[in-house]
């Protein structure tokens, strides 16, 4: 979808369909009632008839023959027009125009004051996640995309010409990594998710190594060379560097790691998973594909820190190879680590890789994964859990996510749930029973950091949707959770 500003009337607006975000209780304001007057005033009879009142995700549409726009709508935005609201209003807005067969749509942002950028960022992010389909095997789909997106403005000078651009940077960032997920196994390997971060660093002129199992092995990856030593594909430890553009001063800007859990596919290993439990983990490389995918949007942001991305890829499969549950395997942190349960091999990879990214000279550690069905359990499909040991660190995660419109929430860290995870004959095992799971894995996790600030999101939950009442941007399937908010973390100040 292309997008741009455009400073004409709504009333004016020559498309396929104009959309309108409409407040409660349903009045219509100075720009919906002067679209309502070129149109004979129908739009606020049927919006009466229809009892329309301006609650969310509600929506009236209206043939206008006669006027520049074929359609016009009013979506529902409730009590506030926050940038969360508009985000749902431009994916209906859009939602509609697609089931209309309308490729060309005008959007009116609600633009006005300070929070004009913000508004005109959440119109394009909406608009583009909802307009996102993964249709690549369909032989044919019989319902045309939406091909332009004017956003309606008072003004269109450099700020929101830059929040548009923001929008759609954020929009690419997230339909690649839902494009990732939404890839069956057999395709999206651990060397094709290499393949593709390869690519995204020559786009954004940043360094990229890949090391194979053996080569993590050598380096002391006992854990990650566990996982990975039964599956016929080869393993991949992906590390992107990015560098910020403008001199000495911002090169010796912090260095910020990303780590992502890259699982390709978990059978669950020996400790096998049941075949219903098999169905969606071709997505337990959510938290690898976000990293990715973020790393593809670090030009578009311009953003001021050093970026670390890393993406420990493999399948957790069965064969004669496998490691078994009993097995002891030496991390590259050094600790020893008794494998009790083969299908918490997330923990696993995730510890050698951040173990790495400190000795890469990471200040401050973010790891995302699909760790736990327990976190899925605490808060729900739609809800991150996310944990760590400094909270300035998660505080601003916090505050990122709020203004991304990604949900998470702060579970707590208490010293039992590591001591759960002591070992008997090793310094930890990677399982301790299904109470506290998430936090218990996140303090395993914890033990390979040292003393670097470090937070951990366990996306097990809104990393991938089988359901249909989500938010009307987010799509069935990979959902590209944690790259909106991964992006508007690393543009704050620290």
């Amino acid at each position: 979808m292309r997008f741009a500003l455009s400073t004409t009337a709504p009333q004016d607006a020559t498309c396929q369909l104009l959309a309108l975000p409409i407040a409660e209780p349903g009045t219509l304001g100075a720009p919906a009632a002067a679209v309502d007057r070129a149109v004979g005033g129908r739009l606020g009879e049927l919006a009466r008839e229809e009892g329309f009142t301006g609650k969310p995700d509600t929506t009236v549409t209206l043939f206008a023959p006669g006027a520049p726009f074929r359609r016009a709508m009013l979506v529902g935005i409730g009590s506030a027009q926050s940038p969360e609201a508009l985000r749902r209003y431009a994916a209906l807005a859009v939602r509609g125009a697609r089931e209309a067969h309308a490729g060309r749509i005008a959007l009116a942002s609600g633009a006005n004051g300070q929070a004009a950028g913000e508004h005109v960022r959440a119109v394009v992010e909406g608009a583009g996640l909802g307009a996102y389909r993964f249709d690549r095997y369909r032989a044919s789909n019989g319902t045309p995309s939406v091909e332009e997106a004017a956003i309606l403005v008072s003004d269109d000078g450099a700020p929101l010409g830059a929040a548009l651009a923001l929008g759609e940077a954020a929009v690419q960032a997230t339909c690649l990594a839902r494009d990732l997920v939404n890839e069956p196994a057999n395709v999206m390997t651990p060397t094709a998710l290499a393949e593709t971060a390869r690519a995204v660093a020559e786009a954004g002129r940043m360094r990229c190594r890949v090391i194979d199992a053996d080569e993590a092995r050598r380096m002391g990856m006992g854990l990650f060379g566990a996982v990975a030593a039964a599956s016929e594909q080869p393993a991949k430890f992906i590390v992107m560097e990015y560098e910020p553009a403008g001199g000495a001063a911002r090169q010796n800007a912090r260095r910020v790691a990303l780590v992502g859990k890259g699982i390709t596919f978990d059978t669950g290993g020996l400790s096998i998973k049941t075949a219903g439990g098999m169905s969606t983990m071709k997505g337990d490389m959510a938290g690898a594909a976000a990293v990715v995918a973020a790393m593809s949007g670090l030009r578009a942001y311009d953003a001021p820190v050093r970026v670390l991305g890393i993406a420990a890829a493999t399948e957790n499969m069965i064969s004669g190879r496998a490691v078994r549950p009993g097995d002891i395997v030496r991390g590259l942190g050094g600790k020893t680590v008794e494998i009790n349960n083969t299908d918490a091999e997330g923990r696993l990879v995730l510890a050698d890789a951040v173990a790495f990214a400190v000795r890469e000279g990471a200040t401050e550690l973010i790891d995302l994964a699909t760790l736990t069905g327990s976190c899925v359990i605490a808060l729900g499909d739609h809800t991150a859990g996310l944990m760590g040991n400094n909270q300035p660190l998660m505080d601003r995660i916090l505050r990122a996510g709020v203004e991304a419109g990604e949900q998470i929430w702060q579970l707590p860290m208490y010293g039992e749930y590591l001591e759960a995870m002591r070992g008997d004959i090793s310094d930890l095992k990677n399982s301790a029973g299904r109470q506290a799971g998430a936090e218990r894995a996140a303090a395993f996790i914890g033990e390979f950091v040292g003393g670097t600030p470090w937070a951990h999101l366990d996306i097990a939950g809104p990393a991938f949707y089988d359901e249909k009442f989500a938010a009307p941007y987010v799509s069935h399937g990979g959902t590209g959770f944690g790259v909106r908010t991964l992006l508007r973390y690393l543009a704050l100040p620290a």
